[in-house]
C-alpha cells in the first residue's frame, strides 16, 4: 500500500511539475512575442467612429498616394491636429501615414550694392533721391525707400539712367505709404519692371496738402518668385452664414466656415468706395461663444491722379476654427460697406504607401486617440510627392463596429519614453517563471509524499 501511494505521489508530482513547466514556457513565449512584435499605433476599430473608403484609379499603379482631406473629416477629427487619423489596408493593417501642408515658398530677395549720390528738395512739389549701382550694375525690380515720417501718402516715380544725364521712365504711377493709429503700418517698397541701368531715381511727390518728406536712404534690390508649389498652397473655404454687427468704433462680422478645426491664415475683402484705411483684427472659434484674436492687419484704398494704391486683405500665422470673426476699426467714420469676404487656409493633405489591389479606409473621430508615430515619416522627405498616385474619399460610414465607451486610452508618456523598462520587467518575469519550473522539476518524489495526509 505504501508503495502505490508513493507511486501515486510521484505522479501526481511530475504532472504537477510538467504542468508548471508548460505554463512557464507559454507565458515566456507570450512575453517574447510581445518583446520582439513591432510596436504599432494604438488602433482599436471599435474606438473610432467613422470610417471613408479611399478610392483611386483602377489603373493606379505606384508606390505611394495622396487624398485631400474634405470638411466632413475636419469637422469630426480629434483636433486640429488631426492626430485620430489612421489609415487601413485590408481589414487589421494599420500603416503609416503623413498629413501634408503644401505652403508657397517666399520669394528670394537679393539685395543691389548702391550709393546715394543725390538726396534733394524739389521745391514744394517733391523730394528725389538717386542711387548709383556701379558701373556694372544688377537687374533690379524693387526699392524699399526709407524715411523719418510716420503719417504719409506719397505717389513715387522711378526713373533710370546709364550717364546721371538722360533719364527714362521705368514706373510713373508707384505710391508709398505709412498710417499711425491703433495699427502702425507702413508700405514703402515699390514695384518696377526689370532694369539694368546703372543710375536710379525715385522722385517721391509731397502728400495731398502737405510738404515733401524726408527720405533717409533706399534699398535697391530683385525680386525673384518662388516655383510653384507641387500641390495648391492655399485654398479657399465655403462660407455659410454671415451675421454683421455695429459695436461702438467698430463692425463685427462674423463668417460661418461649415466644419471645425478648419485652417485660415488669409482672409481676402472686396470693400466699396474710396480712400479708407482701417484696422482689421481677426479672432476665431470653433463654437462660435468663445473667440480668440489669431491676426491683424490694415486694409486701405487710395485714389489719387497719378496713383491707385490699394490692399484688402489680411494674413496671419496659421489659426483653427468653424467661425472667423473680423472686428473692423471705424473710429468716428462711418462703417465700411463690405461686398464681399472670403477665407483662404492650407489644405491637407495625407500621404500613404500604396499597394495595387488592396483596400483602404480612413478612420477618424476618436478623442483619445494618441498621435501615431510611424516610419514612413522618416521615408517621406525623400519620395517624389508629384508621382502619388491622387485618391479620393469615399461616403462617410459609420463604423459598425464602433462602441461608444470604447477609447485608446493615451499611454503613460513616461512609458513610452521609457519603454526599456516594460521590455526588462518582462525578461526578469521569464527568468523567475523558468526558475519556478525548473525547481518543480528538480523536487524530490519524497516531499510530495510527505505532504499527503
Amino acid at each position: 500500500m505504501a508503495r502505490h501511494r508513493e507511486g501515486r505521489g510521484g505522479g501526481v508530482s511530475g504532472a504537477a511539475s510538467a504542468a508548471g513547466l508548460g505554463a512557464a514556457f507559454l507565458l515566456a513565449a507570450a512575453a517574447l512575442w510581445l518583446m520582439t512584435c513591432p510596436a504599432r499605433a494604438d488602433f482599436d476599430p471599435e474606438a473610432w467612429a467613422f470610417y471613408r473608403d479611399i478610392k483611386a484609379p483602377e489603373d493606379a499603379d505606384g508606390k505611394n498616394a495622396r487624398l485631400q482631406l474634405d470638411d466632413r473629416v475636419w469637422d469630426r477629427a480629434a483636433g486640429p491636429g488631426l492626430q485620430d487619423l489612421r489609415v487601413l489596408r485590408g481589414e487589421t493593417d494599420d500603416i503609416g501615414y503623413v498629413v501634408y501642408a503644401p505652403q508657397k515658398e517666399p520669394p528670394t530677395i537679393a539685395e543691389r550694392p548702391g550709393r546715394v549720390v543725390n538726396n534733394a528738395k524739389r521745391g514744394t512739389e517733391a523730394t528725389e533721391l538717386t542711387v548709383d549701382l556701379g558701373g556694372d550694375p544688377q537687374i533690379a525690380n524693387r526699392v524699399r525707400l526709407e524715411s523719418p515720417a510716420d503719417d504719409f501718402r506719397c505717389a513715387v516715380t522711378v526713373e533710370g539712367s546709364d550717364d546721371n544725364k538722360t533719364w527714362k521712365t521705368i514706373r510713373d504711377n508707384g505710391a508709398i505709404f505709412a498710417f499711425k493709429g491703433d495699427v502702425e503700418k507702413r508700405f514703402t517698397t515699390v514695384a518696377f519692371p526689370d532694369t539694368q541701368m546703372r543710375y536710379l531715381r525715385f522722385v517721391v511727390s509731397a502728400p495731398p496738402g502737405g510738404k515733401p518728406i524726408d527720405l533717409a536712404g533706399a534699398t535697391v534690390m530683385l525680386e525673384t518668385e518662388a516655383p510653384p508649389s507641387d500641390l495648391v498652397p492655399l485654398e479657399k473655404h465655403t462660407v455659410g452664414r454671415q451675421t454683421r454687427a455695429e459695436q461702438t468704433g467698430e463692425t463685427w462680422v462674423t463668417l460661418d466656415l461649415g466644419a471645425k478645426h478648419l485652417p485660415v491664415s488669409k482672409i481676402l475683402m472686396e470693400v466699396a468706395g474710396e480712400n479708407f484705411g482701417r484696422a482689421v483684427q481677426v479672432d476665431t472659434s470653433d463654437n462660435d461663444k468663445t473667440f480668440g484674436e489669431v491676426g491683424r492687419g490694415f486694409i486701405f484704398r487710395y485714389s489719387e491722379p497719378s496713383y491707385q494704391k490699394s490692399r484688402q486683405e489680411v494674413e496671419f500665422g496659421e489659426a483653427f476654427g468653424r467661425f472667423v470673426r473680423l472686428r473692423i476699426a471705424n473710429g468716428d467714420d462711418p462703417p465700411l460697406s463690405v461686398v464681399h469676404i472670403s477665407v483662404w487656409g492650407r489644405p491637407r493633405y495625407v500621404f500613404f504607401p500604396f499597394e495595387k489591389g488592396q483596400r483602404y479606409r480612413l478612420f477618424y473621430d476618436n478623442p483619445q486617440a494618441r498621435p501615431p508615430a510611424y516610419e514612413y515619416a522618416k521615408v517621406f522627405p525623400h519620395i517624389d510627392r508629384r508621382a502619388a498616385i491622387e485618391a479620393r474619399l469615399g461616403p462617410v460610414v459609420n463604423n459598425p463596429r464602433f462602441i461608444a465607451t470604447r477609447a485608446a486610452e493615451p499611454p503613460s508618456p513616461w512609458l513610452v519614453r521609457n519603454q526599456w523598462v516594460l521590455y526588462i520587467g518582462l525578461g526578469v518575469a521569464v527568468v523567475a517563471l523558468a526558475l519556478v519550473a525548473l525547481r518543480a522539476l528538480r523536487r524530490p518524489a519524497g516531499e510530495d509524499e510527505a505532504a499527503e495526509p
